[in-house]
């Protein structure tokens, strides 16, 4: 999920729980109740040069349409991008409703699914993209994450991650009244993780939103 003006938490608001399923419960109500809003609120910053430039590498190392899972997939607006650049996209998002809002806007395949587990047979896509998604789970899931994203990549595929740098976890809520929790990561952590999920980084950069959040972007190549 992209950030936007609302990600803030009031003071005095519970710190994140500590399990991962309480996080995706958690989620999964405030992603179904939002996405329409969010959809229509999100920043105005798109991914557009990223996902073009992301799309150019892959075509470099196959001869047909590469196949990107978008996991995190929100309302749809990066699916649009990866198809406009080149690519057939999958879009796989935890909330039903974000997946109605997405399916919209962009006809490709769509899938409901946890992040931890994605309904997908080994080596089926090229890439996976997941953009502000990743940090949606606390520490102890991101490694399993990533080697759930190398599972269902081929072997030399690749992964396109983004998450705000930064250190520990915490509550950024929609408009201070949907709970939302997030893992932050500065680069040595995230390629530490990828590395645990044999990916190797191979380019990274720090993009800055409107409100000077910094948001970590990754773009890692399986063994």
């Amino acid at each position: 999920m992209r950030p936007t003006s609302s990600d803030s938490s009031p003071p005095g608001r519970d710190s994140p729980p500590p399990d991962a399923d309480a996080w995706v419960r958690i989620h999964r109500r405030t992603y179904d109740r939002m996405a329409v809003d969010y959809a229509r609120r999100i920043d105005d910053y798109a991914a557009a040069d990223e996902a073009e430039r992301f799309v150019r590498r892959l075509r470099a190392h196959v001869s047909h349409e590469p196949l990107i899972a978008d996991v995190g997939c929100g309302p749809g607006a990066d699916a649009t991008l990866l198809r406009l650049a080149g690519a057939r996209t999958l879009q796989i998002d935890l909330s039903r409703a974000m997946l109605r809002v997405a399916t919209r806007h962009e006809r490709s395949p769509s899938i409901q699914a946890d992040m931890r587990r994605v309904p997908l047979r080994a080596g089926c896509v090229e890439a996976v993209w997941c953009f502000a998604a990743l940090g949606h789970l606390p520490p102890d899931s991101t490694v399993p994450v990533l080697r759930e994203f190398r599972r269902i990549v081929r072997d030399g595929g690749w992964v396109y991650v983004v998450v705000r740098q930064g250190e520990g976890v915490r509550r950024a809520d929609w408009d201070g009244l949907l709970p939302r929790c997030f893992t932050d990561l500065r680069l040595p952590g995230l390629r530490n993780a990828l590395a645990a999920a044999s990916f190797a980084v191979r380019e990274h950069h720090i993009w800055r939103a409107a409100s000077g959040e910094p948001w970590l972007h990754a773009i890692a190549q399986a063994a």
